[in-house]
């Protein structure tokens, strides 16, 4: 009996290197495209009134790519007639993918106020939400420039609103950045002199790199990649940095253009169109 453990190890240990190897190469395979694309806003700009709107040019053909459709939006009149950049993206995790670029984001104000199925979403208690739930964010530059930011997830089929919140979206999730002056180029004779920093600054870089997720990290599960189902719609603020005695200002105008956006892009969306 003893003498068929040893080849009944090394059977067990092959099946399960060659089931790895198999599981591995399946997902490394390319994300599959989305059903809705920046091609099929081909043409189109919505109108608002009082205001001038310039969709902005992306070179993207990839139908994997998440970014979708962005408008410049302007307000005319005033002395500040605010200038708010609005998105559409794929599904992703606005202050996470913000972090990882190196801004610190931070929520804005600590009321609640009630989505329209009576789910809390952080935000501030402002009647001009309409019933739309919508997290305000603070992101701070490096520099100390300020923006603000206005988030809403939507569904893809119709863009009606959800009480999902953004950081509930696995792309992209880390546990800790990254160095981002670290690059990772396999181990060198230079990372052999701190071999226990090497092995952990490595496993942090593959372990976020799997959107911090087991099987991922052990190439049993292709990475987490925008959602197709839920759409991050962004609405944001344009330099000059926000000072504090702006911000309410600032998110009364972002806030009444991320609303108005949004109604004119759900009507798009309402309405056929042929192939």
């Amino acid at each position: 009996m003893k003498r068929h453990v040893v080849p009944g190890l090394l059977v067990a240990c092959t099946l399960v290197l060659a089931f790895w190897i198999v599981a591995s190469q399946h997902t490394a395979r390319p994300f599959k495209p989305f059903n809705l694309t920046h091609a099929d806003f081909a043409g189109y700009c919505p109108a608002l009134e009082g205001a001038v709107i310039q969709p902005a040019v992306m070179t993207a053909v990839d139908p994997a790519e998440p970014n979708i459709a962005a408008f410049g939006v302007m307000r005319e009149g005033g002395r500040d007639p605010g200038r708010i950049v609005v998105r559409l993206v794929h599904g992703y995790n606005m202050p996470m993918c913000m972090k990882i670029k190196g801004y610190t984001v931070e929520p804005v104000g600590g009321e609640k106020a009630r989505s329209p199925n009576n789910s809390t979403t952080q935000q501030l208690d402002n009647p001009s939400f309409q019933g739309i739930p919508i997290q305000l964010w603070r992101v701070t530059s490096s520099a100390g420039d300020v923006e603000l930011w206005a988030t809403t997830m939507i569904r893809s089929e119709n863009f009606s609103v959800t009480p999902e919140e953004v950081t509930s979206m696995a792309f992209p999730r880390v546990d800790i950045p990254d160095d981002p002056n670290w690059v990772p180029r396999g181990f060198t004779a230079e990372d052999l002199k701190h071999p226990v920093k090497s092995v952990r600054l490595w496993l942090r870089a593959r372990w976020n790199a799997s959107r911090t997720d087991l099987l991922t990290f052990l190439r049993l599960r292709q990475p987490a990649w925008a959602s197709d189902e839920l759409l991050t719609y962004v609405s944001h603020s344009l330099p000059p940095s926000v000072s504090p005695e702006r911000e309410p200002l600032v998110i009364r105008q972002m806030v009444s253009t991320h609303i108005a956006m949004l109604k004119e892009l759900q009507k798009w969306r309402r309405t056929p169109r042929t192939p």
